[in-house]
C-alpha cells in the first residue's frame, strides 16, 4: 500500500480550521524558521487525495521511520532530477537512508518523496526531536546529497527547515 504526505500553506488562522474540519486525521502544523509568519499543514496518509483544496502531494518512494505520524523538528531538501539521473538519486539515498540513519541520535523518520504531479521533483524529508540534532548529523555526515547541493543551480535544490506549532483554541 503507498503512503503519501499532503502538504498545504497558510495562515495560522485558516489552518488551524482546516485542521479543526478534519479531527479524525493527524495533521500537523508548522512554522518556516526562516519566517514565523508562514505555515504549513502536513498530513501523512495512505490516501491519495489531499484534504486541503490547494495541496502539493508527495508518494513516500522509501522511508526509515521510528513512528508512523509526523512530529518533531522538519527539514525538507528539494531537488528537481533529469530522468537520466533520477534512478541513481533514489538508489543512493534509499541505501544511504537504511545503513547510515540506523541509530542516528535525535533522527524521529526519514523519507523520500516524489511529487505526485512531477515524478522528477524529489524531497528528502527528515524529521528530528530537536533541530540541534539535524545541526550535528549534517555536519558530520557525508550523504550522497553533497553532490547535488554543490551543483545547486543544477538540480534546483532549496531547503525548508519547520517548526511544530503549539496549537490554540479557535476563538
Amino acid at each position: 500500500m503507498s503512503t503519501f504526505l499532503h502538504t498545504t500553506f497558510g495562515s495560522q488562522k485558516v489552518l488551524q480550521q482546516i485542521r479543526a474540519e478534519h479531527p479524525d486525521q493527524v495533521i500537523m502544523m508548522v512554522s518556516d524558521d526562516q519566517d514565523q509568519s508562514n505555515f504549513q499543514l502536513l498530513e501523512q496518509t495512505h490516501d491519495e487525495q489531499a484534504p486541503f483544496s490547494s495541496p502539493v502531494s508527495y508518494q513516500v518512494l522509501d522511508q526509515q521511520k521510528q513512528t508512523d505520524e509526523i512530529r518533531g523538528w522538519v527539514h525538507f531538501a528539494f531537488f528537481t532530477l533529469p530522468e537520466s539521473e533520477r534512478g541513481t538519486f533514489v538508489k543512493q539515498w534509499s541505501q544511504y537512508q537504511d545503513d547510515a540513519f540506523v541509530g542516528t541520535p535525535g533522527l524521529v523518520n526519514s523519507e523520500l518523496l516524489q511529487r505526485t504531479d512531477d515524478w522528477n521533483q524529489l524531497a528528502i524529508l527528515t524529521t528530528w526531536t530537536m533541530r540541534e540534532y539535524y545541526t550535528i548529523w549534517q555536519a558530520d555526515n557525508q550523504s550522497p546529497l553533497q553532490r547535488y547541493e554543490d551543483y545547486g543551480n543544477r538540480y534546483g535544490n532549496r531547503n525548508s527547515s519547520y517548526s511544530p506549532v503549539a496549537l490554540t483554541k479557535q476563538l
